[in-house]
């Protein structure tokens, strides 16, 4: 079975060869971890939804622009730090 090499948002994924560029996930206020396996493919893990939404997202429930704010000015769930 072959692994995946976690990469971290960025790293090694430049905007002239983003993975499906005309996905909702690139300008989320959540954006996307990529993932690139052994073999090359890179998959985008979504930090609200926690998994891998077929690509490319036309339309998401969770989708904010980045920018914007959620109700009473703050960021949205997914993106709230909580105290543990």
């Amino acid at each position: 079975m072959g692994g995946r090499n976690s990469e971290g948002e960025g790293d090694s994924i430049t905007p002239e060869i983003l993975p499906f560029p005309s996905s909702l996930c690139h300008r989320c206020a959540a954006p996307p971890r990529y993932v690139r396996t052994d073999k090359g493919s890179v998959f985008m893990q979504c930090p609200i939804l926690k998994g891998y939404p077929p690509q490319p997202v036309r339309s998401c429930d969770s989708f904010l622009p980045r920018g914007e704010r959620g109700p009473l000015g703050l960021p949205p769930a997914g993106l709230r730090r909580t105290k543990r």
